[in-house]
């Protein structure tokens, strides 16, 4: 009996493997494969699970006339062509649950780094610079500042839930009033561009769309407080790094930790690099042990409903017919 094959497009969990194995022919594409090496093996697949870093695009779903079912390993949708997957009756579905803890944390933990100065900090011991402690390794205290959240969703929430407990001063932007969450958690809703003016500190939790590409760049800048901490969690684009470039040259960017970038991974000769109060991550948000086994399950046990005709959760094609 001919079982269906599950294309593994970037490294996932193995027991997110394991449960697809008992039932589907699967296949790990190597470390560092591209478009076109998965498009190679597009015949006779019928799912793809997908972290991000390999885009799936029309011609892609084209070609594999028996994709059913594109597994989202994460939140982010905006490498898949959802407009031709709906066309083509492929269901798309994402995993955003297991991944909230992980990126919240990593979150708190960007912010307190950049105020701390704690990667500069390591980097002095290690090449002599005690004494830099008294100079210029002197941080700033949490406590008291303005956060400002941009995006309140489920992980924007989690980091506001997280912030209560450092006695900061939480307003968030968002499509959506979250009047429930106003008392519960002491925020406040404003306009985007006032909070971007009061805010001590700027963590972004908002998905890459036609209105949030470039939501910051030199006007937003300007609009910002003098010294302003940002965190970037969402997607690179949201934020014009050339215009955060010249924002840190001018110091009204004190310090910026960037999970995500416009080109992932950089260039050598990408700006940002140089920067000694830029904290890079190589895009690791939700990769916790914890979060890494959640959210393999969670795509199998998705790929696996599709297979028997049912609907796994978070669909964000609605209107997919099946193929």
């Amino acid at each position: 009996m001919n079982r269906e094959k599950v294309i593994i497009a970037e490294p996932i969990h193995e027991d997110g493997i394991e449960i697809l194995k008992r039932k589907c022919h699967v296949v790990s594409l190597p470390l560092g494969s591209d478009e076109r090496v998965l498009l190679s093996q597009a015949d006779e697949t019928d799912a793809v699970v997908s972290r991000g870093f390999i885009r799936i695009t029309r011609d892609f779903m084209r070609a594999a006339r028996r994709l059913k079912v594109v597994a989202v390993h994460g939140a982010g949708i905006d490498h898949v062509d959802l407009s031709a997957a709906s066309e083509l009756g492929v269901v798309v579905f994402n995993t955003p649950n297991a991944l909230i803890d992980a990126v919240a944390e990593l979150t708190v933990a960007l912010i307190l780094s950049l105020l701390r100065r704690i990667v500069t900090a390591d980097r002095a011991v290690r090449v002599g610079e005690w004494n830099r402690k008294y100079l210029d390794l002197v941080g700033l205290e949490l406590a008291g500042k303005t956060v400002g959240i941009v995006g309140l969703g489920r992980i924007g929430e989690a980091v506001a839930r997280r912030m209560r407990c450092f006695n900061v001063n939480i307003i968030y932007s968002d499509v959506l009033e979250k009047r429930q969450l106003h008392d519960e958690l002491g925020i406040k809703r404003v306009p985007f561009h006032e909070l971007l003016s009061v805010s001590d500190i700027v963590t972004f939790h908002t998905p890459l769309t036609p209105k949030t590409l470039n939501m910051v760049s030199d006007a937003e800048f300007s609009l910002m407080k003098k010294g302003v901490y940002l965190v970037n969690m969402a997607r690179g684009k949201i934020i014009d790094e050339k215009a955060l470039e010249r924002a840190l040259r001018s110091g009204r960017v004190a310090g910026a930790a960037l999970d995500v970038l416009e080109e992932e991974p950089p260039r050598p000769d990408n700006p940002l690099l140089r920067f000694e109060n830029v904290i890079l991550t190589p895009h690791i948000g939700a990769s916790t042990q914890e979060a890494m086994r959640r959210t393999s399950i969670q795509c199998a046990e998705g790929v696996l409903k599709v297979f028997r005709g049912e609907t796994p959760p978070n669909v964000v094609n609605t209107n997919a017919p099946h193929r």
